[in-house]
Formats: C-alpha cells, structure tokens, sequence
C-alpha cells in the first residue's frame, strides 16, 4: 500500500507553512509550520476546534490572507509550482483553473442582488471566451452536476434553501474543473438532512472528475465518512495525520483521541467528554508541546522541546513525545 502511494503524484504540497496576524500587542501565530500534501484524487481532511487555524491554512494556500494577516514563511507548491513566486496577475489566472473554494456561509459568499446565471457566468467567462448561448448551456450543465433544477438559473441566492446555495459554490468550484478543490466547512449551518445531500455532492464530484480535495471542518463524524486522511490542528499546529481509518482506531495523539470521544454515539449512552483547561495566548506560546496545558497526559518530557511530526506507521505521524508509552487507543 505505500508503494502504490508514493507512486501517486502529489498535487498540492504545503511546507513549513507559518501565517502570522500582525498585531500592535504582539504577533498572533495562526499557522507554525504546517507541512501537508494532498495526492492526486485524494481527499484529506483538516480538524481541529474552531480558531486552530484551519481557515488561514486555506486562505493561505489560496494567497488570500487578508490583514493584518501575512505569510511569513514556508512554499505552497501545486504541481511542483510554488505559488509564492507568483504575480498577483498570475495567481488570479490560476485560482478557479487549478484550485477552488468551496466557501464556508453560501449565503455570505453569493451576491444577493445577481441571478445565479450572472455569477456563475461572470465567473467562467472572466477565464474561457466563452458567451451568449453557450455559456448559458454551460451553467445549466453545471447546475445539472449538482443535482440543481434549471430554474435555479434565473432565481436569486435568497429564493435559495441553504443546500441550494451551498450547491450553486460547489458548481462554481468545479466550473473550470480545476485538479484541487478546497471546501472550507462545506455543511456548517445545515440541518444534517441538508449535510448528507451537500456531502454526497461533493463525493460525487471527486468520483466523477477525479479531483483532489483538502476537506476543513469540525465534524470527525463527517470526516470519517469522506476523507481518506486526517490531518488534526490545534493552535496552529498539525499534532498528527494519518490514514483515516488509523485516526479512527488508533489515534495517537492525545487531542486527536479527544476529538473522537467527543463524537456521539447511538450504540451507548456515554458522559461527554470534556477537555480542562485553557489554550495558550497565541502570541506567546509555551516551549514544549503545544497541547501541554490542556493535555491529560502531560509529562515533564512534553514541556522541553517542541516535538516534531514522527512516523509511527505507514503514512501515519504524530507530534507527541509520549505516543510510544500508551497503548493504541
């Protein structure tokens, strides 16, 4: 199996990735060197609670950071190009071509006084010659991908439900069939009704276009459904990826294992699992591991040195000092 993997070409790669907010009370650190890659029509997952640092990650990857956010280190390569050398110019003729976003708040990313059909048009034809009647046929295909009705094209995003909306960006995302997709938690704010029908478009569009798809969100029971790995933030710090069925059965990490116990169960009845303490201030972090003050397993060893992402299976790491005293959860 890892064989086979190391022969399949890595579409996006993200290294030592660090993404401050320049404050006037000091640098809040958002993104510590992130390193990650997605494979060709692989879908992985980034986790974490909210404020971890997974959105910057996106943003950055899209060169979109806004301030007084800023990149201050690392390479964001797609297909071997390192997006940080690029022009603003260029850059704007590769998003949509090579790499999408699905947005999280539909209703925040659409223009509440254009038609779907003017959107989703201004947004092909900004990128192919591409017009009149054509381009009509080319949104309604679209539409059709997603599971919309033609009449969608003539309605405004408040005639939308939420699914609707959060359909119409996966069609936008996919109009220029670009190799990678990024969905920044896709099913935020939807019943789970509307979840599974979002979800299963989404899966739908990775099996038909082969596309690679990094997966942001909070939801570790979504995630187990739809990613094949896991990579788990906290505080702007990746503390283990791995294979999602290793993440599952075998996690390592002890924030990792925490998010799964925190998933409800309809097989038993079960106390919620609640973890103690307070984060860090994010612009002062501690030295050491940086889950030590909130960690139930914390040793001396963890308050020395930052330990690194390790190897501790095939395609599995984890950034935990005392991982190999604890039995696989």
């Amino acid at each position: 199996m890892t064989n086979v993997h190391m022969e399949i070409p890595k579409v996006l790669e993200v290294n030592d990735l660090s993404v401050h907010y320049l404050t006037p009370r000091g640098a809040v650190i958002a993104a510590n060197n992130v390193n990650f890659y997605i494979r060709q029509g692989e879908i992985v997952g980034l986790v974490g609670e909210s404020g971890c640092g997974k959105t910057t990650v996106a943003m950055a990857i899209l060169q979109m950071v806004q301030s007084p956010g800023k990149i201050m280190a690392g390479e964001i390569k797609i297909n071997g190009q390192n997006l940080l050398d690029l022009s603003e110019a260029e850059l704007r003729r590769r998003r949509w071509r090579e790499l999408a976003l699905v947005p999280q708040g539909a209703m925040n990313s659409l223009n509440p006084v254009l038609k779907i059909k003017e959107q989703m048009g201004d947004a092909i034809a900004a990128h192919e010659p591409i017009r009149g009647r054509a381009l009509k046929e080319r949104v309604l295909e679209l539409l059709d991908d997603v599971g919309l009705p033609a009449r969608v094209y003539n309605l405004y995003p408040h005639e939308l439900s939420g699914g609707m909306k959060q359909r119409v960006c996966i069609a936008m995302a996919i109009a220029l069939n670009p190799p990678i997709i990024i969905a920044d938690e896709p099913t935020s704010a939807l019943d789970v009704v509307v979840q599974r029908v979002v979800a299963q478009t989404l899966l739908d569009v990775k099996r038909r276009l082969g596309v690679s798809m990094l997966m942001i969100g909070h939801d570790m029971g979504l995630q187990a459904q739809m990613v094949n790995r896991v990579a788990v933030m906290y505080a702007g710090n990746l503390v283990e990826i791995g294979p999602v069925e290793a993440i599952f059965e075998a996690p390592q990490h002890p924030y990792t294992q925490l998010l799964i116990e925190a998933i409800p169960s309809i097989d038993e009845r079960k106390p919620l699992k609640v973890t103690e303490g307070l984060t860090h201030d994010l612009r002062n972090p501690p030295p050491g591991c940086i889950f030590q003050f909130r960690c139930p397993l914390v040793r001396e060893a963890c308050l020395e040195a930052r330990p690194p992402l390790e190897r501790v299976a095939a395609d599995h790491f984890v950034a935990c000092p005392i991982y190999r005293y604890r039995r696989p959860a």
